[in-house]
């Protein structure tokens, strides 16, 4: 289905999930008008991201959406703002500096969204969305660098049923924001289940003749009704014996997919070699499954991961021996490689607690620790405490993968997770992909 009637489209289904219930888990140029555009709480799909200019001379930026709460600063008529959201009356507003804070609607003028431009690097940039403030802040700030937006979105049963993993409110504002910004919206759908992905529902799923015709039958349902783009597979910790089952699987889908232009993209897990015999990678066959989906996107991180020893998360020697397997298998403009935006805090044994880039940053300054680089690894690292480690990605280690992006002219990025990263890896991508 086209974005062009997501906006219509994804209106009747938030009404109707509304009144039924439903099961629900868990941020150019325009001459500034005298008159202000009203405001209200049913605006916020309309207004989110859309950048706002100062209506007088002097406006206060309050901490919360009344005169009621305390000012935190003030900003002039020369100052333009990006919208973050709406409440009665008031829009919450990212300034130029980067603080937050609300302001009275009628003193902010809004510029409509400019009509997007083609992505003339012809790669794509991908950004995987939890819904919540953390992902959504990020998505409508850098919309404009990002081309896909995958909300994690439906668990898929033994039996091929779809169970909703979303708050519909909030997935129907992320929609219809991609679809006023012209973005592609690939609907995750996963076994993770219980706090892990898991292996026993998709192998009988996959080996259920009737369970895998009504997944098909139910994805394309779902994908038509919610008016997205396609899809994501992400189906992790499949046994090694269901690889044909797999591969069987996504080019049924595919075919039913491809026939109203739906996108089929999958994540696969990073591998520099293949064994069949790995229940981690060896049901995930490169070669065949090139040949039906668009894209394979490779989960490139965790190297080291929470229950493993100390290390990078992603290191550059890594990820290039990931790609160089991956291109030897399936065209390079199919693979898209994933990038993590996280890290990792470990101790002297036991699991790490994941951090993002802004949690590290502020275990660092609250150490009073120095955080170094790995000049092999091309990564950021520090100690602190009881010889705890931490290792993590950074704008500048980011760099180097999008460097290996264009070295063997892959098909783009898809960064894990929008809210987690450094901020400044958005500039870098501007300036590096081609």
């Amino acid at each position: 289905m086209s974005q062009n009637v997501l906006i219509s489209v994804i209106t009747i289904i938030f009404y109707i999930t509304s009144m039924l219930g439903g099961n629900t888990t868990s941020e150019i140029s325009q001459k500034k008008s005298l008159t202000p555009n009203p405001v209200s709480s049913s605006d916020l799909p309309s207004v989110a991201g859309q950048s706002g200019e100062i209506l007088s001379d002097r406006v206060t930026v309050r901490s919360g959406p009344s005169t009621e709460y305390s000012a935190i600063t003030s900003i002039t008529n020369a100052e333009t703002v990006t919208i973050l959201s709406t409440d009665n009356g008031w829009y919450e507003v990212r300034l130029s500096n980067g603080q937050t804070g609300w302001i009275a609607g009628y003193l902010v003028n809004i510029i409509p969204f400019s009509p997007r431009l083609d992505n003339v690097k012809g790669k794509t940039i991908i950004g995987y969305y939890m819904l919540g403030r953390q992902s959504y802040n990020s998505l409508i700030q850098n919309s404009s660098s990002i081309t896909s937006v995958v909300p994690w979105s439906w668990g898929i049963d033994s039996y091929g049923g779809l169970t909703n993993d979303f708050n519909a409110q909030n997935l129907a504002e992320v929609l219809q924001f991609a679809g006023h910004q012209q973005l592609e919206s690939l609907a995750l759908v996963h076994n993770f289940f219980n706090g892990s992905f898991d292996a026993q529902i998709v192998s009988s799923f996959l080996n259920n003749p009737y369970a895998q015709n009504r997944a098909i039958d139910n994805i394309h349902q779902t994908l038509g009704e919610w008016g997205m783009s396609g899809i994501n597979l992400d189906f992790e910790n499949v046994p090694a014996k269901d690889r044909e089952a797999l591969t069987s699987f996504v080019a049924r889908l595919a075919e039913r997919l491809r026939a109203d232009n739906f996108t089929v993209t999958m994540a696969v897990p990073a591998k520099t070699t293949d064994n069949p015999t790995s229940n981690f990678s060896g049901a995930f066959d490169y070669r065949a499954l090139s040949q039906h989906a668009d894209q394979l996107i490779l989960m490139a991180y965790d190297q080291h991961w929470r229950n493993g020893s100390p290390g990078p998360v992603a290191s550059v020697e890594w990820v290039e021996q990931v790609i160089q397997y991956a291109v030897s298998q399936a065209p390079a403009n199919k693979i898209v490689l994933g990038i993590p935006n996280y890290g990792y805090d470990w101790p002297q044994s036991g699991p790490a607690t994941s951090m993002t880039y802004p949690q590290t940053m502020e275990l660092a300054a609250k150490q009073g620790v120095s955080v170094r680089w790995h000049s092999t690894h091309k990564v950021p690292f520090f100690h602190h405490g009881n010889d705890r480690q931490v290792w993590f990605e950074n704008r500048y280690s980011i760099k180097y993968k999008l460097d290996l992006v264009n070295k063997y002219d892959l098909g783009g990025v898809a960064l894990w997770r929008l809210g987690q990263e450094d901020p400044g890896i958005w500039r870098v991508i501007d300036d590096t992909i081609n």
